[in-house]
C-alpha cells in the first residue's frame, strides 16, 4: 500500500470520528434539552407554525397576567360591596323610630351605632388593593373619601356637613323657628262683630313652608285664600262661634321642591288640653285668638320637627351630591334666617369625595382591563355614585343631627328624620338596592374574566402541546440513536488505532 494511501485513510478516519463525535454531542444536547435544536432553523419546515404559536402563547400569557390583577381587584370589590349592602340593611335597623334614648354624650344609642357603621363604610370605600383604590373611579393614589371627622366638621377653613345642616336649618326655620311664616295679630271690629288674622309666607323663595291649601268645616268662619302665588297668604275671619268637633286643616309643602306635604289639623274643643285642638272661648274674639295661637304653636312645632328633618336632608343632599363634578350649593348668607337663594360652595366647601369625578355616563368605564383580543371588562366604581353616596349621606346626617335636648320636640324631630332617612335607604316599592346593582356589574365582570382565563388555559395547553411536538424529541428513539453512535465510535476508535499505529517499517515488511 502506498504511503499516500495510508495517510489518506488516516485523515478519512479522523474526519469520520469527528463527525460521529459531533453527532453524539448534538444528540446528547437534544436529550438534555428535550428539543431538537436551539434555533428555529433546526425545526425544519414547521418553524413558521412554531413561531406563530409561540407568539400567541406569549400574548395569551400577557392577558392572563392582566386577568390575575383584575381578579384581585374584583374579588376585593365584591367582598366590599357585599359588606356595604349589609351596612345599608343595618343602617335601616339603626334608625329605629322607637329607640329614642339619649346617652350621656348627648347622642342617642342609635346615633352611636350609625356613627360606627359610617366609619366602617368610609374605611371600606378607602379600600386599597396593591396600590389601587377600587372606589376612586380609576387608579387613584390616595383615599378617595375623607375621614369621618373631616366630613362632619370640615377642615382647613372649608365647611363640613354640620355647617351645611346649621345654615339650611336657619334658612328654612327662619328667625321665629316657624318655617318662615308670619302670623298676624288679631284684628277685631268693635262689638266685636268679627275677628280676623292672617297667615303669610315671608317672601318668594324655596325655604320654609309653602301654603298649599286650607280647608275648614268651622261654622261662622270665612277663609280667604290661599291664592297659589308666591309668597302666598290666607285670612281666617270669625263672625261667630264654631261648633265643637269642627276642624280647620292647613296643608303645607316642604322644601326643596315643595312636592312633599305636611298637614296641621286643629279641632274645636272645650279646652286646648288635647293635642291638635283649640278652645272655644267666651266670645268669637277669644275663640279667634285661641285658634290663632294654636296655629302659631303648630307652625313652630312642625317647623322644628318635620321641616327641620326635610331641611337636614336638603343640606346633606347639597353637601354630598358631587357626582360628575356637580358643585355643592349652600345658603347665600349670612344672615341665613332671611336668605332667599343658594350660592356655589365650590371654594369654601370640603370635598368629601376626592377620587375621579369627571363627567361620564357610565362610571364602570373608569377602569378597564383588556383580557383577550377584542374583549375588555370594565369595573370602575366611584364612591360618590348615588347608591354609595346615599349610604354615606344617610348615616352621616343621622349621626350629625342634634337631639340632645331630649324633649318631646326632639323626639318628634328624631322620628321625622329617621323615617325620612330610612325611606332614602329603602325607597317604597324598590326591592333591590342600588348597591346590589353595582355589585351585579362587578360580579359580571369577575365572571367574564374568570371564564376567559379558563379558556386561555385550555388554548395555551393546546398550543404548547403542538409546540412540544414541533420542537420536542422522541426520547426512546433518541436514546437508541445515541447508543448506536457510541457503538459506532468505539468500533471506529478501534479501527483507527490500528491504522494510526502502522509505521513505514510495518509497511516495508
Amino acid at each position: 500500500m502506498p504511503v499516500s494511501s495510508i495517510s489518506t485513510s488516516r485523515s478519512y478516519l479522523t474526519s469520520q470520528l469527528l463527525n460521529l463525535n459531533d453527532k453524539l454531542t448534538e444528540k446528547t444536547t437534544q436529550l438534555a434539552s428535550g428539543k431538537v435544536g436551539s434555533t428555529y432553523g433546526d425545526i425544519g419546515d414547521r418553524r413558521l407554525l412554531d413561531i406563530q404559536l409561540t407568539q400567541k402563547v406569549s400574548l395569551i400569557e400577557s392577558y392572563q397576567e392582566t386577568i390575575t390583577i383584575s381578579n384581585l381587584h374584583l374579588e376585593a370589590m365584591t367582598v366590599s360591596l357585599d359588606r356595604l349592602e349589609d351596612i345599608r340593611r343595618d343602617a335601616k335597623s339603626a334608625m329605629d323610630t322607637n329607640d329614642f334614648v339619649i346617652q350621656s354624650d348627648g347622642q342617642t344609642q342609635t346615633q352611636s351605632r350609625a356613627e360606627l357603621l359610617l366609619n366602617e363604610a368610609l374605611n371600606i370605600l378607602n379600600t386599597e388593593v396593591a396600590g389601587y383604590y377600587p372606589f376612586g373611579g380609576t387608579d387613584a393614589i390616595s383615599d378617595p373619601v375623607q375621614a369621618i371627622d373631616t366630613i362632619m366638621n370640615g377642615a382647613n377653613g372649608l365647611s363640613g356637613l354640620k355647617d351645611y345642616m346649621s345654615e339650611f336649618s336657619q334658612a328654612n326655620l327662619g328667625a321665629l323657628n316657624n318655617g318662615r311664616m308670619t302670623v298676624s295679630a288679631l284684628t277685631t271690629t268693635p262689638g266685636p262683630l268679627d275677628s280676623t288674622f292672617t297667615i303669610a309666607e315671608d317672601g318668594a323663595h324655596d325655604f320654609g313652608f309653602d301654603i298649599s291649601s286650607v280647608t275648614s268645616t268651622l261654622t261662622n268662619v270665612t277663609l280667604t285664600g290661599p291664592g297659589g302665588g308666591d309668597p302666598d297668604t290666607f285670612d281666617v275671619q270669625f263672625t261667630g262661634q264654631p261648633t265643637l268637633g269642627e276642624q280647620i286643616e292647613i296643608t303645607l309643602t316642604l322644601p326643596p321642591d315643595h312636592t312633599n306635604t305636611t298637614t296641621i289639623t286643629l279641632t274645636a274643643a272645650a279646652s286646648n288640653e288635647a293635642e291638635g285642638t283649640f278652645a272655644i272661648g267666651a266670645d268669637l274674639e277669644e275663640t279667634a285668638q285661641n285658634l290663632r295661637d294654636a296655629i302659631a304653636q303648630e307652625l313652630g312645632d312642625t317647623a322644628q320637627t318635620t321641616l327641620k328633618a326635610a331641611s337636614d336632608i336638603w343640606a346633606s343632599d347639597e353637601f354630598f351630591s358631587t357626582y360628575n363634578g356637580e358643585v355643592p350649593q349652600r345658603i347665600d348668607g349670612p344672615p341665613y334666617t332671611t336668605a332667599t337663594a343658594l350660592t356655589s360652595g365650590a371654594t369654601d366647601t370640603l370635598s368629601w369625595y376626592t377620587g375621579r369625578n369627571t363627567t361620564t355616563t357610565d362610571p364602570r368605564t373608569d377602569k378597564n382591563a383588556i383580557i383577550d383580543t377584542n374583549l375588555t371588562v370594565e369595573y370602575g366604581v366611584r364612591a360618590n355614585e348615588e347608591p354609595l353616596q346615599e349610604l354615606v349621606q344617610t348615616l352621616a346626617t343621622f349621626a350629625a343631627a342634634d337631639f340632645s335636648g331630649g324633649a318631646q320636640l326632639d323626639e318628634e324631630y328624631y322620628n321625622a328624620l329617621s323615617t325620612d332617612l330610612r325611606a332614602i335607604l329603602q325607597p317604597p316599592g324598590i326591592d333591590q338596592s342600588g348597591i346590589v346593582d353595582i355589585s351585579t356589574d362587578i360580579a359580571i365582570a369577575h365572571r367574564t374574566a374568570s371564564l376567559t382565563d379558563q379558556r386561555h388555559i385550555q388554548v395555551v395547553n393546546t398550543y404548547e402541546a403542538t409546540i412540544g411536538e414541533i420542537e420536542g424529541i422522541d426520547q426512546d428513539r433518541l436514546a437508541a440513536e445515541i447508543l448506536q453512535l457510541r457503538t459506532n465510535i468505539e468500533v471506529s476508535y478501534n479501527a483507527s488505532s490500528i491504522v494510526f499505529n502502522l509505521s513505514l517499517a510495518d509497511y516495508l515488511r
